[in-house]
């Protein structure tokens, strides 16, 4: 499709799979934040896009945070795992924020994540829960990545 192929982290669009041109791809409303929260906090994603291009964005009203699907690289859980936690606790941090105010039973978050394994597969992760279960992400990821 033209796009970069990331080396380490990425947030892929939420039509990613089933895309058969870049013009078909639609990223999460919630992308930009991630990306300040993640550039903030020194974890560096490569872009899909090329900077001059833009990828538009869905914007769904709901008491549910939907995030962007993250990418992870066997590389970069094999030379930095450790960064891995970081971005999602940046994420998990954001929410605890952006849902105060909203009673704990309401609170809904919404998260895939794609891991690249030491074999060289690719296994999703669909988390939708409490922005507090976003902690325990780290080790699931860590588990994908050494089947």
């Amino acid at each position: 499709m033209g796009c970069n192929i990331p080396s380490h982290i990425a947030l892929l669009p939420r039509n990613f799979e089933i895309s058969l041109s870049k013009k078909e791809l639609i990223h999460e409303s919630t992308t930009p934040t991630v990306r300040v929260l993640w550039r903030q906090n020194g974890v560096t994603e490569t872009p899909l896009e090329q900077p001059e291009e833009k990828i538009p964005f869905v914007a769904e009203h709901a008491f549910e945070w939907v995030g962007p699907t993250i990418f992870i690289s066997a590389m970069l859980l094999s030379q930095n795992p450790h960064l891995v936690t970081v971005a999602l606790n940046v994420i998990s941090n954001y929410l605890t924020e952006w849902f105060r105010g909203i009673p704990r039973d309401s609170r809904k978050a919404n998260l895939r994540i794609i891991v690249e394994t030491k074999s060289g597969l690719y296994k999703k992760i669909e988390y939708e829960g409490s922005p507090d279960g976003l902690k325990d992400l780290p080790k699931v990821v860590r588990e994908l990545y050494n089947e």
